[in-house]
């Protein structure tokens, strides 16, 4: 467990704030559950970005504890080492805040799933504060880890400015699901801009390098794992003075998209999900294998997408005073 002290803000002169973490102060499934955390993850995102709140039980008590586990696929048998944690930032014992990382042993980074504060608990830098503390946690818990990754969804600077100019003449307005997501993908990319995050981006355009999920239920018949595929941009942050300046940018993102879509993804679902598993997993492995190759004569480069043209907007979207969590 970790104390917060002197938080600004609203969260100021409030009840006692704390982190607990799975597997160290939660222990068991009914005092994760109790905590309220699981309901605070599905108010906090749509249905289509959640992980089925049974299997983050499962695996942060039972399955990802740092074993490694070992299956055959096709003859062939392989393993993985995973850690999965869950923080909860707790006012008076109930949950108002969460975190849910991935650790794997094997290529040392940590895999941020999902990051959530309760909107009444926002103000005065909480957020950021909360997310700190977590990441000093990780470093305790894995100190061989070489830094955080994460997922964000590519957001389109010119459907933005045309939604936030059409907000702005409507003097607000009731927003439409899609006109959320859009939105929201770009505040998250802010928010994690803003501790410190940078892009793995083609050096010479300095756009964001694209990347590929594969199909996250590979019980759907395998026709249908290509029309929910998704795409996304990695963001990243090094830990302080472990990342070596001789690991190139090129040679890193090969080990995230590997690590992220392989070793933490992949053989975790295949592992779980015995029918079909040579079909998945060649499947999954040939998507990650295309994406390496697309990006092959890229030069990688670790940059900030975000620019002077998006604080203005950023600024605009304020003043609209719109709560939208992200």
């Amino acid at each position: 467990m970790r104390i917060l002290n002197d938080m600004p803000g609203e969260a100021a002169g409030g009840p006692a704030l704390d982190i607990v973490v799975t597997r160290h102060d939660v222990v068991d499934d009914s005092t994760f559950r109790d905590s309220g955390v699981l309901e605070l993850y599905e108010e906090l995102f749509p249905a289509s970005e959640r992980d089925d709140s049974d299997d983050i039980v499962r695996w942060v008590l039972s399955d990802d504890i740092g074993e490694r586990r070992g299956f055959v696929v096709g003859g062939r048998r392989m393993s993985y080492r995973l850690d999965s944690r869950f923080f909860i930032l707790r006012a008076a014992e109930r949950a108002i805040g969460f975190g849910f990382f991935t650790y794997d042993h094997a290529s040392r980074l940590i895999f941020c799933n999902h990051v959530g504060v309760h909107r009444a608990w926002r103000g005065g830098g909480l957020a950021r504060t909360f997310y700190r503390e977590m990441v000093d946690m990780l470093d305790e818990l894995f100190p061989r880890n070489i830094g955080v990754v994460l997922e964000v969804e590519p957001f389109d600077r010119d459907r933005l400015e045309s939604l936030i100019t059409d907000l702005e003449r409507s003097g607000g307005r009731l927003l439409e699901a899609h006109e959320q997501a859009a939105i929201r993908k770009f505040l998250r990319v802010g928010w994690y801009h803003k501790l410190g995050y940078s892009f793995f981006c083609d050096a010479r355009t300095r756009q964001p390098l694209p990347c590929r999920s594969p199909c996250l239920d590979p019980s759907l018949p395998s026709s249908a794992w290509a029309g929910v595929e998704e795409d996304y941009w990695l963001m990243w942050h090094a830990r302080n003075g472990v990342l070596r300046p001789a690991m190139k940018a090129g040679r890193l993102w090969q080990k995230t998209v590997t690590t992220i879509y392989v070793e933490i993804l992949a053989k975790s679902l295949i592992e779980e999900n015995p029918r079909g598993r040579r079909a998945y997993w060649d499947y999954a492995t040939a998507l990650v294998t295309r994406t390496l190759q697309r990006t092959a004569a890229t030069e990688v480069c670790l940059a900030s997408y975000l620019g002077r043209d998006d604080s203005p907007l950023l600024s605009r979207w304020r003043r609209l005073a719109i709560d939208l969590p992200i």
